[in-house]
């Protein structure tokens, strides 16, 4: 005789797990693009450029 009840608990749990390496995977393929980002030229010269913006504000008394 086949089984009628199924035991919900199990599909949430394994629902669950797939959501989390899911989540897992998409969170470490964001942090490596986001590595890539910051280690190439025009995000340095953007830093330098965003720093130099700040600085002189910060010499003219616009930011304290």
């Amino acid at each position: 005789m086949a089984q009628t009840y199924r035991d919900p608990t199990f599909d949430e749990v394994a629902a669950r797990e797939a959501r989390e390496q899911k989540e897992a995977a998409r969170d470490a393929e964001r942090a490596a693009y986001a590595a890539a980002r910051r280690a190439g030229p025009a995000y340095k010269a953007m830093r330098r450029r965003k720093i130099a913006r700040l600085m002189r504000q910060v010499k003219l008394g616009l930011l304290k």
